[in-house]
Order: C-alpha cells, then structure tokens, then sequence
C-alpha cells in the first residue's frame, strides 16, 4: 500500500474530516472563553465570553448530536423542510452533491494533496496560532490569501477579499477598542498608528 493510498484510506475510513472540526472549534473556544476570565475589566469580557460560549456550546452539541434525544437532534440537524426550495436551489444542491462524489473519488476538489476538511482545520488552526503570534490583524488576511490561493481562486477576487478581510479586522479593532495588531511575538508598540 503506498502512503497516497493509506492516507486516502485514512482521510475517507478513519476519520471524520467534520469531527476533527467540531473538536478544533471545542478546542479553541473553550480556550477563548477561558481567556476571558483573565480580563481585567468585566465589560470588556462581555462581547468575546458571550460569543466564545456560543460556539462552545453548539461545537459540543454537534459533537455529541448522534448521542442525544432524537427530538433534540432534530433540532440541531434539520434537514431543511421548514422552507419549500426554490428550483435554482436545488439546483445547486444537486450539483454540490455531484461535486462532493467526484471529491470522494480523489483526494482534494482542487487536486490538491490533503482533503479539503483535512486543509480546512489545519488553515483555522493556523489562522489561531498566527492571529497569537502577529495579531489577528495581520493575520487575517495571510489566510485569506492562502485559503483562496490553495482552492485556486483568481487573483484579482484573492486581492479583493485579502482587502476586506483587512477592512474587517480593522473595523472590529477599531469599534471594540481592542489592540488586534499585536500578538506574543510581533508588537508595534501598540500599534497605537492605525487608530
């Protein structure tokens, strides 16, 4: 068995690309919501506590959804029949289904060498420690241009959305009063020159 053939063994029969990302999401807010308690002003933890609660919460729900009453899973995982679907949408819906079994039969929809979940958690885990380690400022919009670059995105919407990506975390940086373009290793004295 060559290593291609065992890691596509892995990624389709082993694990579960959506699990690996419910944990990850788990994982990270759990320790966002942790951070919080470490602020040293209580309506400055407000906003992150309340948002890192929600995701925290909902990750374990999808975590553990096949374990829970079925009428709870059903509120969690519906399958969308509370709106009728309009004929463009299931449209799509049928070639988003046809675009997942040709995933299947390869690797990554891109021809690329890990599967698109597989990319997808490692880029988000990426994006966290770089966000620690340079700010979130400056790092999102690195993984913006790798996100787009990796699935082939042409340049000029790469350029677009690496532009609102920035205006983004700058507009958050800006209406909390949160220093966003700073991190464990790169401080520009508290970059008080972008606001």
């Amino acid at each position: 068995m060559t290593v291609q053939e065992l890691y596509q063994h892995f990624i389709e029969d082993v694990m579960d690309g959506e699990k690996v990302l419910e944990a990850t999401m788990v994982i990270i807010s759990g320790y966002m919501l942790w951070g919080t308690t470490t602020f040293s002003i209580d309506s400055a933890a407000q906003f992150p506590r309340l948002a890192a609660s929600v995701v925290f919460t909902g990750s374990i729900l999808l975590l553990v959804r096949n374990y829970l009453p079925a009428s709870i899973r059903r509120m969690l995982v519906s399958d969308g029949g509370t709106f009728e679907a309009s004929e463009e949408l299931t449209e799509q819906q049928e070639s988003t289904e046809q675009d997942l079994a040709m995933t299947e039969e390869g690797v990554s929809s891109v021809n690329r060498p890990l599967h698109d979940s597989v990319f997808t958690a490692l880029s988000i885990v990426g994006y966290a420690l770089l966000g620690y380690a340079i700010g979130l400022l400056w790092a999102s919009p690195w993984f913006v241009i790798v996100y787009a670059r990796w699935y082939r995105i042409d340049l000029l919407r790469t350029a677009i959305l690496t532009v609102v990506a920035f205006a983004i975390a700058y507009s958050f940086m800006v209406v909390l009063n949160v220093s966003m373009a700073t991190g464990a290793i790169l401080t520009l004295g508290g970059a008080s020159w972008l606001v």
